[in-house]
């Protein structure tokens, strides 16, 4: 939604609107980094016994079962497990396939929080990057990987946010491809002297 502020004149700056726009505010946030670190996974499905290890990625990340206590510094201690899902590809008979899998681990890190008096609520979001380095089958259910991962743990909360904005993008019409576009229009600029 734009709220018009003067948009029939143009400001010194160009500027000539206001927008609301809907997004997420990041109140403070964190990185876990571990290096040459090795994962044990627990996987959903059964794995066959012939399977080879090929790849893993991380997919997703979420806190579970988590505590917040406030500090009398501003800061809030944030004890719980984070549960990271992976996607884990094996190969079996000269056929891939690809299985959820997860990894928990318990963390224990220091946030700045919103306000408890606050009435939008806020959520702790966590993104999870992974270098695998070497990762083998060591079960029906288990897979070792080793390599790097990286932890991004954020407090958001929703926000709608004031901005001066120039308006609305206004695109120019798009040149055809067709055997009559170029009598229809010029395609390339002209320079002094072409008619």
């Amino acid at each position: 939604m734009a709220v018009k502020a003067g948009c029939g004149g143009n400001f010194e700056d160009g500027l000539c609107c206001r927008m609301v726009i809907e997004t997420k505010r990041v109140f403070d946030g964190c990185a876990f980094t571990d290096e040459n670190v090795t994962l044990a996974l627990t996987t959903d499905g059964q794995i066959p016994q012939q399977a080879t290890f090929v790849a893993a990625r991380a997919v997703s990340s979420e806190l579970e079962s988590y505590s917040v206590t406030r500090c009398s510094d501003g800061c809030s201690r944030i004890c719980g497990e984070i549960v990271t899902r992976f996607a884990v590809t094996y190969s079996a008979n000269g056929v891939l396939t690809t299985v959820p899998a997860y990894y928990r681990e318990h963390k224990d890190f220091l946030l700045r929080l919103p306000d408890n008096n606050a009435l939008v609520p806020y959520s702790i979001e966590i993104q999870t990057y992974n270098a695998v380095v070497g990762g083998a089958i060591v079960g029906s259910n288990s897979v070792s990987i080793t390599g790097c991962i990286l932890q991004l743990i954020k407090a958001v909360a929703p926000v709608d946010i004031l901005v001066p904005t120039y308006g609305y993008c206004k695109y120019p019409p798009c040149t055809g491809c067709g055997v009559c576009s170029g009598i229809r229009s010029r395609i390339f600029p002209s320079f002094d002297g072409d008619e």
